[in-house]
């Protein structure tokens, strides 16, 4: 139980916008499928990796 809380605290998961799988937030890009999600939650990219500026 204690990992658990541990786990829980330590990582917060989101939704990949290309693949929706869940990674965790801090990454710089998803595992699965490569998409930027740093640079996503940014708002340097949209959810079809174009740039926004």
């Amino acid at each position: 139980m204690k990992k658990e809380l541990l786990k829980k605290e330590e990582t917060e998961e989101i939704v990949c916008p290309r693949c929706e799988k869940e990674v965790i937030r801090d990454s710089v890009i998803c595992p699965f499928c490569g998409f930027g999600i740093l640079a996503w939650l940014e708002g340097e990219i949209d959810e079809n990796g174009r740039s926004t500026k």
